[in-house]
């Protein structure tokens, strides 16, 4: 197994992993982070800066979406930006998230996902290993709702699903687990911004 240096503090503690392009980052992913935190009781949340996204074409600069997710997170006290993907050269989230697990059993890692992000998850490399290897909360998004409660991952694992009222206790359970939290909702979009529109 190859050396890997953590982000932060691990063993015992509830963390949700927060991977993304971040391209640019923006209020809607703090929302988002800090909706997962609240919700299911995290000590911490580790945004993971994608190396690259295998089904996006234009993933913009690795350093500058780095520091932009830095000056939207990086004032938090419990959340790290970090470019482990970028360290270990991995492109897709499954070998991220399976090193960091084979690093800190110990931890309760959760994965953190919009609803957006939801809808296209099964076209993700081996995205039924990620569902199986940890919980996952998903987020909503605005104006994803149908789209994501009936994606191809909530019909697969459909009787994996606990009720937002136990959203708590997911970063206990054994995966697959999984949670859909609705709330307050934040427009902003990463999109929008690249394309002026925000």
């Amino acid at each position: 197994m190859r050396p890997v240096r953590l982000p932060g503090p691990a063993k015992g503690l509830r963390i949700g992993l927060f991977g993304g392009s971040f391209n640019p980052a923006h209020t809607g992913h703090l929302h988002l982070a800090e909706t997962a935190m609240k919700r299911l009781r995290l000590d911490w949340v580790w945004w993971i800066v994608a190396r690259g996204n295998p089904l996006k074409s234009d993933h913009g600069d690795f350093s500058a979406r780095l520091a932009s997710a830095e000056a939207i997170a990086g004032h938090h006290p419990r959340m790290i930006v970090t470019d482990i993907e970028q360290q270990l050269g991995y492109s897709y989230s499954w070998q991220t998230l399976l090193t960091l697990v084979s690093h800190a059993p110990e931890a309760d890692f959760v994965w953190l996902m919009g609803a957006d992000n939801m809808v296209g998850f099964h076209h993700w490399r081996r995205w039924r290993d990620i569902a199986r290897l940890m919980p996952i909360a998903i987020v909503a998004r605005p104006g994803v709702g149908p789209g994501a409660r009936n994606s191809k991952f909530a019909r697969t694992f459909v009787k994996d699903r606990i009720p937002e009222a136990y959203a708590p206790l997911l970063p206990d359970l054994a995966a697959p687990a999984w949670v859909y939290l609705i709330g307050p909702l934040d427009p902003s979009s990463s999109t929008a911004i690249r394309e002026g529109r925000a």
